[in-house]
C-alpha cells in the first residue's frame, strides 16, 4: 500500500490573457492579492510592455484574476468568468495547476471581457490529415 500523497507546499498557477500564459508559483498560504502582485510583476516586465496589443497596467487595481465557470443552464452553453476576491487564500479556493484568466478594467474601472486565444493543436505548417470516409473495396486485378 502506497502512502497518501501530500499536498504540495507551493501551487503552480497559470494566468492567461490574449496569447500569453504566465506561470506563477505561490505558497498555499498566499492570498489572491499576493497572486495579483506576482502577476503584475510579469505584466509590467519588458517582454510584456514591448507588445502594443498587450494591455498596459500600472497596478493590481487595473485587473482582476478570474476563473472559468462552465454554464449549466439548458439554453446557454459556454464559459463565464468569476473574479476572485483579493482577501481570499489560495488554499481551499484554487487547485495546483489551475488556470486563471486576466480580466482587465477599462478607463472607467469597469471589468472588460476576458480575451484569451486558445492555441491550435496543430502546428501552423502542419495540415490536417485527410478524413477517409468508410471502407473501400480492394481493387481487383
Amino acid at each position: 500500500m502506497r502512502p497518501p500523497r501530500t499536498a504540495p507546499k507551493a501551487y503552480q498557477i497559470l494566468a492567461k490573457t490574449h496569447q500569453v500564459t504566465i506561470f506563477l508559483t505561490v505558497p498555499q498560504t498566499a492570498t489572491i492579492a499576493f497572486l495579483k502582485d506576482e502577476a503584475l510583476s510579469a505584466l509590467t516586465s519588458r517582454v510584456a510592455t514591448e507588445d502594443d496589443s498587450f494591455p498596459h497596467v500600472q497596478s493590481t487595481s487595473d485587473f482582476e484574476l478570474a476563473r472559468a465557470v462552465k454554464e449549466k443552464e439548458k439554453n446557454r452553453s459556454g464559459v463565464t468568468y468569476e473574479a476572485l476576491e483579493s482577501n481570499k487564500a489560495v488554499r481551499g479556493l484554487l487547485t495546483n495547476w489551475e488556470v486563471l484568466y486576466f480580466q482587465f478594467r477599462d478607463e472607467e474601472g469597469n471589468l472588460m471581457p476576458v480575451e484569451v486565444s486558445q492555441p491550435s493543436l496543430l502546428d501552423d505548417e502542419e495540415e490536417e490529415p485527410p478524413v477517409n470516409k468508410g471502407k473501400r473495396k480492394a481493387l481487383s486485378e
